[in-house]
């Protein structure tokens, strides 16, 4: 039978909450501060509040809930199967489904909350208005205080990788004489082999989550990382992963892949063009630890569409998609595009162009609106998937192993000059 853990202070039997600032327990009643390690020492088992399961004439299981009696206050909970920390709706206690987390399901590592819900509620309101075709009543309208703090889980990664690559190289040179322009194009075949290591590279662990969310608020700094206690849990969410490592596994390969070849076309210089031929990319040793990592979280709805922002909470780092005011866009793109078509006719007109030139002017400014316009439309879309893992290469790990640049011939070709 699950049990949630209550979080007491043993000096007046207030309520602890996890500090994100002072990286502490704190009681919300007296102030008194504990330190993670001290309260899993000293913390009196007799002093929690439970939560415990009952019977229910719902059949909440098979929607994947279930119903707990709040023993300190008798409220009735009802929770996702999946999440691991809440808070009771009643008496507000922070509390902890402590057998989510026993035996295999345990995560080896938690960053704590470094930043608290007022830091990532200030970041969201930036976010929003920063983007100025943003519609005004979606920023009027956000419910900014509805910002979750959540432990994600994660698989993190790390690799052996072994990568062989070779390349099509060319070299261009150009010459002259009296008469002509010569350019010479040297052909060569480029190898490079070499080995890498990876450490940490993460997958969000839950269908709940958005990939690409997840990967947008990249990266973490794992060295923070500390071992679990369900002290962290306290005042926050959390969710036990619902995707196995095995099954995240090709996502994170899927990065190493890609930056161990362009750690690999990274060491193919000093020609004008390269273009890949083949690659051959081996992860010889790949293991993996699962992690709970901070999240910050708001799920809004505007206009019957749903919208998710997400900040890390460890760096601060906040992503999220923002619908495009129509309206707004369109008066960017014709007020951008006939002002800087204006004027540049008034330039032309200056300076005596006229005809296809006075044109070709008037295109290249409407064309500058257009291109501003669509710039502006782009920034309402922060959220991408992570398509490489650059951030997770171990310092000094990458090695040449092997290596060449065969010449093949040279080309040259000539141009006679214009004599006018």
């Amino acid at each position: 039978m699950a049990e949630i853990n209550n979080y007491k202070c043993s000096s007046c039997g207030g309520t602890l909450q996890f500090s994100s600032r002072k990286q502490k327990l704190v009681c919300a009643s007296c102030g008194s501060e504990f330190d993670v390690s001290e309260f899993e020492e000293k913390k009196d088992d007799a002093n929690q509040a439970q939560y415990k399961p009952k019977e229910d004439q719902w059949n909440v299981e098979e929607e994947g809930l279930v119903v707990y009696e709040c023993k300190n206050c008798g409220g009735e909970v009802i929770g996702d199967k999946n999440m691991a920390s809440t808070k009771c709706p009643y008496c507000d206690n922070p509390i902890v489904i402590s057998s989510k987390f026993e035996g295999s399901l345990k995560p080896d590592v938690v960053i704590p909350f470094k930043l608290n819900k007022h830091a990532a509620m200030d970041e969201l309101k930036k976010h929003v208005n920063s983007i100025k075709l943003a519609p005004g009543a979606f920023k009027a309208g956000n419910h900014i205080q509805e910002l979750k703090g959540v432990y994600v889980p994660f698989w993190l990664y790390d690799a052996d990788v072994h990568g062989k690559a070779t390349y099509d190289a060319k070299k261009e040179n150009k010459r002259e004489d009296a008469n002509f322009e010569y350019k010479d194009t040297s052909f060569y075949d480029v190898m490079r082999e070499g080995d890498v290591k990876f450490k940490d590279v993460p997958a969000d662990a839950s269908n709940k989550m958005d990939d690409k969310l997840m990967d947008s608020i990249e990266p973490y700094d794992l060295t923070a990382g500390v071992p679990y206690s369900a002290a962290y849990m306290a005042g926050y969410l959390a969710d036990r992963y619902d995707v196995t490592a095995e099954e995240c596994k090709p996502r994170a390969e899927e990065r190493i892949k890609h930056s161990t070849k362009d750690l690999l076309r990274s060491k193919v210089k000093d020609y004008t063009t390269v273009t890949e031929k083949s690659s051959d990319i081996k992860i010889n040793k790949c293991t993996h630890r699962y992690a709970l990592l901070p999240v910050w979280i708001l799920n809004t709805v505007w206009n019957g569409n749903k919208y998710v922002f997400a900040m890390n909470g460890q760096t601060g780092k906040l992503v999220g998609d923002v619908p495009c005011s129509m309206g707004k866009f369109w008066g960017v793109l014709l007020g951008a595009a006939g002002g800087l078509g204006l004027i540049m006719f008034l330039i032309a007109h200056l300076i005596g162009l006229t005809g296809a030139g006075m044109g070709f002017m008037i295109f290249m400014g409407v064309l500058i609106g257009v291109i501003i316009a669509f710039t502006m439309k782009g920034k309402t879309k922060s959220v991408h998937k992570g398509s490489a893992a650059a951030s997770f290469v171990v310092p000094g790990s990458f090695k040449i192993t092997s290596q060449y640049d065969t010449f093949i011939r040279t080309e040259t070709t000539k141009k006679a000059k214009n004599k006018n």
